[in-house]
């Protein structure tokens, strides 16, 4: 996995590469919770405009 670097300002940080690999792990966990929902016909609360919602 490469290093990328984020841009705050003037300075360059390199981003932790766990924090990556952790932020890949979270979303490809939320989409196969999506799917495991949609084969049984139930909802996914989620966060949505500052609002907790169901999305079916």
């Amino acid at each position: 996995m490469n290093n990328q670097t984020v841009n705050s300002g003037k300075k360059q940080k390199q981003r932790d590469p766990d924090l990556a690999a952790a932020e890949i792990a979270m979303k490809r966990a939320a989409q196969r919770a999506r799917e495991r929902a949609k084969r049984i016909g139930a909802g996914v609360v989620v966060l949505k405009d500052d609002r907790i919602v169901e999305e079916k």
